[in-house]
């Protein structure tokens, strides 16, 4: 259901759930979530897209990991705020916000992807992910996910900025630079009181007369201690030098069928020190394949339109057993090799 299907739905409708696409921005330009159907089962079937919040109207919002900075950071929010505005209304059933992954198109697309995913068609999870990441429980899985590059790039030379966000299912967070501590953080139930596990809210701009050893040139270094009670059970290191980074290579499989069709994903990304994805790196990942075993893919893969991060398939041959061993270049970060075994 569309706003233009409202109105007259109960008689050129049947419907045993009235799911409703709520794309609309409250006078804040924040997500905004209409009342429910009086009366009926009620769902959000579409929200957050991507809708323009901002302008209040248009789907013109490509969150591209290559693209627009704060772009990039607001899309998390967007999703927080309609899943957190959706359980403030306790006659509708839930959320389904547009949407997972990247995907082929030509409607409001970049370069013939569409850009409203939280992660990209490669699956690599975008900063919009990490709003999701943390919605666990902590016994489960602790998280912390910044919502934010630790980058001091040309969009954002002093650092994330005075409201930097990081998604954490923790009860408090603890912040050091260059292992000079911050004042300590709770998260923001004030601002997201619906949510079990709201965003914290960080002051990080990298402007400190008094203290030039944390200033960008110097490449501070980030670490995040996350504590359940008094108990610290999680901490997270990144890295704002480039000179450190490295080329990083997976394969989401060990072991596949020799059957022509089994194939897994081959995934590669420029990371700093501690594994974190270098943002808006560059450079060509050239790929050789040995054994019985091809490469679906761009080969060699530019990584300047992906934003640093990309991937292509192995696929196996049918009836060729063996060891399938893959070899890789970067342009600038050395090489790294992987093995699957077809059998």
């Amino acid at each position: 259901m569309t706003p233009s299907s409202r109105e007259h739905w109960q008689t050129e409708w049947s419907q045993d759930v009235f799911a409703f696409d709520d794309y609309h921005a409250d006078p804040d330009h924040s997500v905004g979530i209409l009342d429910p159907v009086e009366g009926h089962p009620y769902l959000i079937a579409e929200t957050v897209g991507q809708f323009n919040y901002e302008a209040g109207h248009g789907f013109d919002m490509k969150y591209r990991r290559a693209g627009d900075i704060a772009r990039q950071t607001s899309q998390a929010l967007y999703h927080a705020q309609a899943h957190g505005r959706t359980a403030d209304h306790p006659a509708i059933a839930g959320a389904i916000a547009w949407c997972a992954f990247d995907y082929a198109s030509l409607m409001n697309s970049w370069n013939a992807v569409k850009c409203p995913g939280i992660a990209d068609v490669f699956r690599f999870p975008k900063l919009g992910a990490s709003f999701y990441l943390a919605q666990v429980l902590p016994s489960a899985r602790p998280v912390i996910e910044p919502n934010f590059y630790w980058d001091f790039g040309p969009q954002t030379p002093t650092g994330p900025g005075s409201r930097a966000v990081i998604f954490s299912n923790c009860d408090r967070l603890e912040l050091f630079l260059n292992n000079k501590p911050l004042p300590p953080l709770r998260p923001d139930r004030a601002g997201f009181p619906n949510l079990a596990y709201p965003p914290f809210i960080a002051d990080l701009r990298l402007n400190f007369p008094a203290a030039p050893e944390l200033s960008p040139g110097n490449h501070p270094e980030l670490r995040i201690d996350g504590y359940i009670g008094s108990n610290r059970v999680l901490s997270r290191y990144f890295s704002s030098n480039p000179a450190t980074d490295r080329f990083w290579l997976h394969a989401d499989d060990v072991a596949l069928n020799a059957d022509g069709s089994d194939m897994t994903r081959l995934a590669f990304a420029v990371v700093d020190k501690f594994g974190a994805p270098r943002a808006f790196a560059t450079g060509t990942v050239a790929l050789q394949l040995h054994g019985p075993g091809e490469i679906v893919g761009d080969n060699p893969f530019q990584l300047t339109e992906t934003g640093g991060v990309g991937a292509v398939y192995v696929r196996t041959v049918s009836g060729a057993s063996g060891i399938i061993r893959i070899d890789a270049w970067h342009s600038s970060h050395g090489k790294a090799s992987v093995q699957i075994q077809s059998r």
